[in-house]
């Protein structure tokens, strides 16, 4: 069970335009011939908004499942990089930063401030799924 701690109400993108959303479901790799289905799940879970985010950009892609998966995690982040264009974004060349990652929901690990969208995901009975957030990236370049 994953429990989720706020520690804060900033969340570190305070100031940037942002859009972040979850789909239901396991992602595909841009290998498999699912990949396509998987590119209009995405597209169908973008909220509405008025204008697209300008570029730089960073992208984060949590992938949270609930049994074992042998889904690389580098694969998972083209097919999602391609949905968002033309809805988030012009152009997935706009994406200077990306973090990805694939975590566990059977283990006991707590989230530290995880978004309001997060959270209620995290909450919920669904099953495995994947929280997409994509922000205006920050002028500096850090490596903490």
């Amino acid at each position: 069970m994953i429990r989720v701690h706020r520690l804060s109400a900033d969340d570190g993108e305070a100031g940037t335009r942002m859009i972040e959303f979850v789909v239901v479901g396991t992602p595909r790799s841009f290998r498999a011939n699912s990949s396509p289905l998987w590119k209009a799940k995405v597209k169908e879970a973008v909220p509405e908004q008025d204008q697209l985010l300008d570029g730089p950009l960073r992208l984060r892609i949590d992938f949270f499942f609930g049994e074992s998966t042998d889904l690389d995690t580098d694969n998972i982040i083209k097919p999602i990089q391609d949905a968002l264009e033309d809805l988030v974004y012009d152009d997935d060349k706009t994406i200077v930063d990306v973090c990805a990652r694939k975590i566990d929901r059977v283990q006991s690990l707590p989230v530290i401030d995880a978004p309001v969208t997060l959270e209620k995901a995290l909450n919920s009975t669904m099953g495995d799924f994947v929280y997409i957030r994509v922000a205006e990236a920050r002028p500096e370049v850090t490596f903490s």
